[in-house]
């Protein structure tokens, strides 16, 4: 199911959002479906993310007789890989938000393939404004999308709204290998391990796994520059007036693979709320 929340539509800044997420610059939005359209997962660590949601102790029961389904909330869902792989696998209940409806409508299509759309609902809007509410959800995925809400602190406590007391947080990122900050733009709010680990906890949560995602990463970062280099160029040879932008946008993408494979190491982390 694909929801489009009105007040998510009349936002003035979700193309500046949507820009800002997909590192491209806004006259390439229109375009960013096609030059993604191999790719399901978007970047995220969807099967390191699976297997550790399987770790959890969150499974579908049933409670007074009534089927009792895990909720997950996916925020910056892309094409809802996340999503549909916890309701196919594990029977969770799954809200995806993004801004993009073309990857929503992708992301509706995967969910009828697997046979979960009853189980998925994805809603259009800003995940900004989603999150200025509280919600109890079992679980809440922030993957591959930066610190989105500001520093690592303040990312923590808006995620830590969205999911009840003793749920559960997955942030799939990374931290500093060698500096205490980064001056490049979208980088600004990462930091050493160290006071990564400080940050993520900040509020009495605990960390109950960790795992480098470095590696894989790497390998995901390298397909992905392979992939839209091709359709970069099949693009540029349809849209002459467009190419400037296209391949300025891979050449800033390989740029942000390097920042990545020397100076980021990926993490994933999956932090159990306080409880109380």
């Amino acid at each position: 199911m694909i929801e489009n929340s009105e007040k998510f539509k009349k936002s003035k800044k979700l193309d500046q959002l949507i820009s800002d997420s997909l590192e491209a610059t806004p006259d390439l939005l229109p375009y960013m479906p096609y030059l993604l359209q191999d790719l399901w997962a978007l970047g995220s660590s969807v099967d390191q993310i699976v297997e550790a949601v399987g770790r959890l102790p969150l499974r579908v029961g049933v409670n007074a007789g009534k089927a009792v389904k895990a909720t997950a909330l996916d925020l910056g869902c892309g094409k809802g890989a996340v999503s549909v792989r916890l309701a196919s696998e594990f029977g969770f209940s799954a809200v995806g938000i993004d801004a993009m409806e073309e990857f929503l409508l992708v992301a509706g299509s995967k969910a009828a393939e697997f046979g979960v759309d009853d189980r998925c609902s994805f809603i259009g809007g800003d995940i900004h404004e989603y999150t200025m509410e509280n919600h109890s959800f079992d679980i809440v995925i922030l993957a591959s999308l930066g610190f989105f809400f500001g520093s690592i602190r303040e990312t923590v406590g808006t995620l830590r709204r969205q999911v009840r007391s003793g749920g559960y947080m997955i942030i799939d990122d990374g931290y500093l290998r060698r500096e205490e900050k980064l001056g490049r733009k979208g980088y600004e709010q990462y930091r050493t391990y160290s006071r990564t680990i400080e940050e993520l906890t900040s509020y009495g949560d605990r960390i109950v796994e960790e795992l480098d995602t470095s590696d894989f990463s790497s390998r995901i970062n390298r397909e992905y520059i392979k992939v839209i280099s091709k359709r970069g160029e099949e693009l540029a040879a349809d849209h002459p007036e467009i190419a400037p932008s296209v391949r300025d946008y891979i050449a800033g993408q390989k740029d942000e693979c390097d920042i990545l494979d020397n100076e980021l190491a990926g993490a994933l982390w999956v932090i159990r709320k306080r409880e109380g």
